[in-house]
Order: C-alpha cells, then structure tokens, then sequence
C-alpha cells in the first residue's frame, strides 16, 4: 500500500509516495517518524487510561452520584520498541529454492522500503520471508485491523478497496500484481490497516512479521548509516563537520550502481542530483565548438563529486558529461533534500572555485 495512501489517523489519510517517496525522504527519517508516531500514540493511549481510571474512581468514593462510568476510547496501537540488542537477534531462516530466492531479490529491489540494502542484507530478508497462499475471494487484510504482516506476491492478483462509509460501499483503488508488495505501512506506523486487500484468483504471498520487517528495517538502516558516515570521514571535503553535520548527511544518502561506460549525467541535461564517488573512476567530457567531445578535469575517484554545479547556479543544466570508467559506486542526494542541507551546500560554495568542469 505504499504507493498509494497511510493512514495517520482515522480521518486523515496521506499519499506515502508524497510523503516520503517523492520528497526524497532517507529511509532512517522514515523509522524516525514511524517512532515518533509510536511515541505519540503512546502518550495518547497512557491519557485514555488515566481518564478512564479517574472516572472510575469518583464512582466508587460516591456511591450516591449518579455519574456513570466512562467507556474506555478504542485503544491506540503501539508497536514494538526494539533496541539495538533487539535488532541483533537472530531471524528464523527459511530454506527457499534459487528461483525463488531470484523473485524474492527482484521484489526486494523495487521496493522503496528495502531498495537500499546491499546483497548481504537483501539476502538475510529473504531467509526470513515464508509463504501464505489464499483462495480466490480470501480476504488478507481487512480495513481497520492491526498490522502483523508485510506481503510480497509472488503469483496472483491481490485487490485493494477502501471502504467508504458513506455509500456504505468499497472502491477497487489498486491491483497488485506478482513482484509488488504492500502492508507495511501499519507495520512502520503501529497504525490500523488503511485499506482491505482480498485475494483474485489463487495468490501466493511471501510473507514478514511485524517484529522481523522492523528489526531488519532498524538494523539495515543503522549499517547503512555508520557505513555512510565512516567513508564520509574520510573525505577531505566534510573532515571539518561535526558528529551531527556527518550523520545528517549520512542519512541523505542513497547508494547507485553504475557500469563500464554508462553515463551518469549528460551534457545539457537538468540536473537533479549530487553525486560523492564510493568506488570507482568517472571520465569528465565536453563537447567542443567543432562537434568534438574533449576530456576535461583530470579524471574522478573514490572522495571526489560531481554534480553540484547545476544544484547551486543559476545554470541548471548539466555543464559536462560523466560516464564510468569501470564499475563504478556513487553516494547521491536529490535536489530537495540537497538544498535542505545548508552544511553541504556551504562547503561546495567554498570549494566551487577548485572545481575544473565549468
């Protein structure tokens, strides 16, 4: 359901991919939300129960009041607080087939909840999952119970209504195909099910707990996180940042992937996002009056970043073309997240002037 709608609270329903996905929101700011969420939610549920208890208090020290006892509010959901102990134990591990293990990983990728985990880490997600199968008709999720499971389809078509009380009636607002996934939201959330989702034909699913997605969400995006901020240390460019100006920016960023040759920004086009090179070399070309491409700069590695040029000038558009030389690893942050971060953008400033590709 993530690509569609969250339900904070009954009245109030907001569009995750707004949210999150398309204001390029880090996936530990997403965990920090979903526990401040929770936190709130457990402050709300400790003031039902002390209004409940003071209620019936009063009725019991008079007997002749005529005050009835409160109904007790429906109780808000909490979800686990895990710690770092927590997040280490280990995770059942489910024996699966090497095709399955290839369509779970496909799934796994495509999902922005776990699109950031590396083989290894991809890899200990998919020794967990396990399969549920349904019926045609079988309802998996209904409309406004807890969250206990996170699905991914591996064969079937999963239909997803919203109940609208109004019409007394329910409205098909998603098909899920094999390859995509939902139910997580109310897993990060604590929050009950926004939606109901009801099997179309025979469906296999392949299936994570609450407390296993949250542990592996937890503990992934700490790995990610002292991985980004270690090699960020390391780099002359931000050896002046503090702890918090490191981890800010650690959180920013998102891991690409790039092949011998492939471009990564070309000449001409908008530009969208800051590159920092993890692993790997770039050649920096541009094209020439005459219709030649000339190499310029020397050529880029491991420390080095590109990219900033159309992120912090009035020219927008890509000044060079920078394609891989080898494979190569590059750490990036979009332009709205970019331009939220005033420590980054104040070094790049500084350091315009040393930078060769103009």
């Amino acid at each position: 359901m993530a690509n569609f709608l969250f339900e904070k609270y009954p009245n109030e329903t907001i569009s995750i991919r707004e949210r999150f996905v398309e204001k390029e929101t880090p996936l530990s700011l997403v965990m920090a939300a979903a526990e401040a969420s929770n936190n709130q939610r457990a402050e709300e549920l400790s003031d039902t129960e002390s209004e409940c208890a003071s209620a019936s208090a009063s009725v019991e020290s008079s007997k002749e009041s005529a005050i009835p006892r409160l109904k007790k509010r429906r109780e808000s959901i909490c979800a686990e607080k895990l710690s770092d102990d927590s997040c280490e134990a280990n995770l059942a591990v489910i024996e699966k087939h090497e095709s399955e293990a290839a369509r779970i990983n496909d799934i796994l990728i495509s999902n922005y909840f776990f699109s950031h985990l590396d083989e290894k880490q991809r890899k200990a997600v998919q020794d967990t999952l396990f399969m549920k199968e349904y019926a045609d008709g079988e309802v998996i999720i209904r409309q406004g119970d807890d969250g206990d499971y996170f699905y991914c389809v591996d064969s079937g078509v999963v239909e997803i209504f919203l109940n609208d009380n109004e019409l007394n009636a329910r409205k098909l607002v998603k098909k899920c195909q094999a390859g995509e996934s939902f139910g997580e939201l109310a897993l990060l959330y604590g929050a009950p099910r926004a939606a109901s989702c009801i099997a179309s034909g025979n469906v296999r699913l392949w299936t994570l707990d609450r407390v296993s997605f949250k542990k592996i969400l937890m503990k992934t995006t700490m790995e990610v996180r002292a991985a980004n901020k270690g090699f960020l240390e390391m780099v002359p460019l931000f050896s002046n940042l503090d702890e918090y100006e490191l981890m800010t920016i650690s959180d920013a960023l998102q891991e690409e992937t790039f092949e011998d040759a492939e471009a990564v920004v070309i000449e001409g086009e908008a530009g969208d996002k800051f590159y920092l090179i993890k692993e790997g070399t770039v050649v920096c070309t541009k094209k020439q009056s005459d219709g030649s491409v000339e190499e310029v700069s020397r050529r880029l590695a491991s420390g080095d970043y590109f990219g900033e040029l159309a992120l912090l000038t009035e020219e927008k558009s890509r000044q060079a073309t920078v394609t891989a030389e080898g494979n190569l690893v590059c750490l990036s942050i979009g332009s709205e997240t970019f331009n939220r971060l005033v420590c980054i953008k104040e070094l790049l400033l500084r350091n315009m002037g040393t930078y060769n590709i103009k």
